[in-house]
């Protein structure tokens, strides 16, 4: 053991980690504040650095290609833009959400896309994220990307 009077930022970074201790899900701490990770609370209007928010969408868009690969194998799916259009689907709506689509992922293996279009029109899912909809549902029905 070493005593010392001088300690590094890491070592001190380190003292604290252990103290709060590593929970990746979301608790509530000892005042009633929803925490989670090394200590890190989650304040309504608190913010979370950028480089962990894209760390944790890229988490959150790879669970949701596994889901959409699980409900919709890829080789039935016609084309990349249609590939990020049903993905971008299944990320909002996750995957029990989406497999109750079960008219437009039919259609989807039967290459029908215009059916398929037509069923994601026809949700309350296409109501509630407005423009968001329709571009998803163009993209389904014609395989092609439009910048906005």
């Amino acid at each position: 053991m070493k005593i010392s009077d001088k300690i590094t930022l890491k070592e001190a970074a380190n003292i604290t980690m252990g103290h709060e201790g590593l929970r990746l899900k979301v608790y509530i701490d000892t005042v009633g504040v929803p925490t989670v990770g090394y200590g890190h609370a989650l304040h309504v209007g608190s913010v979370i650095p950028k480089e962990a928010a894209d760390i944790i969408f890229l988490h959150d868009y790879n669970n949701a290609v596994k889901d959409l690969n699980d409900v919709l194998p890829i080789e039935h799916i016609t084309g990349p833009v249609r590939l990020a259009a049903l993905t971008d689907m299944m990320f909002n709506l996750g995957k029990t959400r989406f497999c109750g689509f079960k008219k437009m992922i039919k259609a989807v293996k039967n290459n029908d896309y215009k059916t398929a279009a037509k069923e994601a029109k026809n949700s309350k899912w296409y109501t509630q994220v407005k423009t968001r909809g329709e571009r998803i549902v163009k993209m389904i029905e014609t395989g092609l990307y439009t910048e906005e």
